[in-house]
């Protein structure tokens, strides 16, 4: 039984590591293109890309660049992006912002409908005044997901929501539902749809991670130089001085038979490099502390 037992355990911790090692893919939001105009002053398209970020970051399955956090790095970049942008402009963006995907889309529809009746003071026998009204407000999204390395869209849906509220006043006395944020109401549950769909998509990464993720930090060596190596990751990631990383190379794709499903690859571990300078946001510098023969791709982990 206590053999049993210290099998079964073992199977939890394999089971656990394996999980923690799960690497979660780099995700850019950004803004939605309103194609409605007749409501610009809601800011639709913001608000869509905002809570967009939320609900994938509550989904614990990727790693989403805050709004503020895309904006600054896009400024810095001299970059411009919105609404629904190309394959050929997602595969550029990419590289810049150091992201895998970037999820795109316009808010193609938002509109508001009122509708009432009213009978004044006096009539049939000085009844009181009656005023009914109702308002109804409609939106849809669509989206889509596009691999910021081949350019493909992984991932496209399109949902659509609405939402109502009425008043009813007698001789000027009475109310109803006075709901300021109706946009908030029609336009959240929309997103949460696109969220969910979005989440039953398997994408694939390359591991890059950082420092508070499940994955760990993990990325890729950019360049060799002499007893030098330049990795992809930096302080954005976590990356600190003194830190040591394995380096390992990808060798052949491993799929699943039957479905085609990508199930990993062949890893070879090439030697370790330790981090002597961090540069930059996704830049650090490292010397080689074990090994030989690193190339430009290999990847990282701790």
């Amino acid at each position: 039984m206590k053999h049993r037992f210290v099998v079964a355990a073992g199977l939890l911790a394999a089971l656990a590591s394996s999980t923690a090692l799960a690497a979660k893919p780099r995700v850019a939001v950004i803004e939605f293109k309103d194609k409605t105009q007749h409501y610009s002053w809601y800011r639709a398209g913001e608000a869509a890309q905002d809570m967009l970020v939320t609900e994938l970051v509550k989904s614990g399955k990727y790693r989403v660049i805050e709004r503020e956090q895309l904006a600054a790095i896009m400024q810095e970049k001299n970059l411009s992006l919105s609404g629904e942008i190309d394959p050929k402009t997602a595969v550029k963006a990419g590289k810049l912002l150091g992201v895998e995907y970037i999820v795109t889309g316009a808010l193609t529809e938002l509109g508001v409908a009122d509708r009432g009746a009213r009978v004044p003071g006096g009539l049939f026998g000085r009844l009181p005044s009656v005023n009914v009204g109702s308002q109804k407000m409609d939106a849809a999204i669509d989206a889509r997901m596009i691999n910021t390395t081949t350019g493909e869209i992984v991932w496209a849906d399109s949902a659509k929501e609405s939402t109502s509220d009425a008043k009813v006043f007698v001789a000027g006395a009475g109310g109803g539902v006075e709901d300021r944020r109706k946009l908030d109401r029609v336009l959240r549950p929309v997103v949460v749809k696109l969220a969910e769909s979005m989440g039953k998509v398997g994408v694939s990464t390359s591991g890059l991670g950082g420092a508070s993720d499940a994955s760990g930090i993990a990325g890729k060596i950019a360049k060799v130089e002499g007893g030098s190596v330049f990795l992809n990751v930096g302080a954005e990631a976590g990356v600190k001085e003194g830190d040591t990383f394995d380096v390992y190379r990808v060798g052949n794709v491993i799929k699943d038979p039957d479905t085609g499903e990508v199930l990993g690859s062949d890893e070879t571990k090439v030697g370790r490099v330790k981090i002597t300078k961090v540069m930059g946001a996704r830049l650090s510098t490292a010397s080689i502390v074990s090994g030989s023969g690193f190339k430009p791709g290999d990847m990282i982990k701790n």
